[in-house]
């Protein structure tokens, strides 16, 4: 009663969200709709660690118990993060196509899960070629645990420590790390960004409207933009794309009076303007994350179970 119970308020809830994820959700101003597949995207990328970090906690758990069911368990959460991977690929596929132009361009982060999936790979691999059932448990777990061992380096480390990367480190949240350069409209300033070379021309006062006219060098070449804020909404106004690159200029902060202010622009890439600051958004974003980890979880019980009833019945020479 309880499983059942579960199984319905999962499909439930993972339905409500999939209404609110189109129906709900606004558009994003810089992305349009394609800003709604974060809602999918990220979760699936998060519980792909989970899965795994589940089937290497049980596979060091049968190798100090050697229970059948904790390897089941192993491989059941494993067969699930190779799932939520392909799940991640396939919607972060998607929304490079439209932000950047193409499905695939080896960027730091889908080069590391690419790479993720062919580990976990040569893990089913490695036990369908095991025929000796408790030989193929032993050596699974020992290759799961070593395999984690990349979990966290291939999605939290190697993406950050490089700057050659189109992904959208800020997408998220804007953190202290993804702040730009503060530039003031008294006197000529000039300051620098990553590799290209910022200058505050002026600042127009329009209503509520703050448009800055700002010159970037770039690869040699001067280009001369107007971002805008808008002090109302106390939000971006225009963001400008930096011609011939997949980034955009945008004031993020706008602080003094009209004759002294102080813009703070930043240069991000494209997609790197905080999807999940619009609370509609946000709030949909975490009943997902809920949504999927109910989902993990049933799933995941259930193909343990699945599993097992195979181990018996193999044990009474029966196969399927």
């Amino acid at each position: 009663m309880l499983a059942t119970t579960f199984k319905w308020f999962t499909g439930i809830w993972l339905a409500l969200v999939s209404l609110a994820m189109f129906l709900w959700v606004p558009a994003h101003e810089g992305l349009g709709n394609v800003g709604r597949i974060v809602i999918v995207h990220v979760p699936t990328g998060w519980l792909t660690s989970v899965a795994f970090l589940f089937s290497a906690i049980y596979s060091w758990r049968y190798l100090r118990n050697g229970r059948a069911r904790d390897d089941a368990l192993a491989l059941a959460a494993a067969e699930l993060g190779l799932i939520f991977s392909i799940l991640a690929t396939v919607t972060g596929s998607m929304f490079a196509k439209v932000v950047w132009g193409t499905y695939w361009n080896w960027d730091p982060r889908e080069t590391a899960i690419a790479a993720l999936m062919l580990i976990y790979a040569a893990y089913f691999a490695l036990r369908t070629s095991i025929e000796d059932r408790q030989r193929q448990r032993y050596l699974g777990s020992i290759y799961a645990l070593l395999a984690f061992v990349a979990v966290p380096f291939l999605i939290f480390v190697i993406p950050r420590v490089t700057d050659d990367t189109l992904h959208p480190n800020c997408a998220i949240l804007n953190t202290p790390n993804c702040q730009g350069i503060q530039l003031t409209e008294n006197g000529r300033i000039i300051g620098t960004i990553e590799d290209f070379k910022v200058e505050l021309l002026g600042i127009e006062q329009q209503a509520d409207l703050t448009v800055a006219t700002v010159s970037i060098l770039s690869n040699g070449t001067n280009y001369t933009l107007k971002p805008s804020f808008n002090r109302a909404s106390n939000k971006p106004e225009a963001i400008e794309r930096l011609p011939e690159t997949l980034r955009d200029v945008q004031i993020k902060r706008l602080s003094g009076e009209p004759g002294n202010q102080t813009v703070e622009i930043a240069i991000a890439n494209t997609g790197n303007i905080g999807l999940l600051t619009e609370q509609r958004t946000l709030l949909t974003f975490f009943a997902s994350l809920f949504g999927f980890t109910l989902l993990f979880f049933w799933l995941w019980w259930l193909r343990a179970d699945v599993l097992d009833i195979n181990e018996q019945l193999l044990q009474q020479g029966i196969t399927i």
